[in-house]
């Protein structure tokens, strides 16, 4: 299918579903793991911080979303960040949390279960993607 003109988060899920080989309607909702809004905010065609990327899981999977609105798929964690970056328990057992990486300016921050409801909220305030992604940016480095 193609679903070039397609919003960026809805293509994120026909990505996932297309490499999982399963129809995108029997994927769960993405607002599970990342707000759609923010997704499509933060990567608006308009704006492009060159080598900017966003990491996140979905499905078993690892999605990474380009500042260009590429979507990459990874079934390997390795691929895509760091092992201290994984959410893990007391044990150092990896949990269910959801988080996620972004990467832009030569930086890596990873937000956690927890501040994702403030990043959406960041994201939501902001005029513009530009804007978004300065405030996001300057939020990851004053934490």
């Amino acid at each position: 299918m193609a679903h070039g003109n397609a919003s960026l988060s809805t293509r994120v899920v026909f990505t996932v579903a297309e490499a999982l080989g399963t129809d995108p309607v029997d994927l769960p909702s993405l607002e599970k793991t990342i707000s759609s809004e923010a997704l499509n905010n933060l990567f608006h065609e308009e704006t492009a911080l060159p080598g900017a990327y966003i990491v996140f899981p979905y499905c078993d999977v690892w999605v990474m979303v380009h500042s260009d609105r590429t979507v990459d798929v990874f079934t390997e964690y390795v691929a895509t960040t760091a092992v201290d970056d994984v959410p893990t328990d007391s044990d150092g057992k990896p949990t269910d949390d959801r988080m996620v990486v972004l990467s832009a300016e030569n930086e890596r921050h990873a937000f956690a279960d927890g501040e994702l409801e403030t990043l959406h909220e960041i994201v939501a305030e902001a005029d513009d993607a530009t804007e978004a992604w300065e405030d996001t940016i300057n939020y990851a480095e004053q934490r």
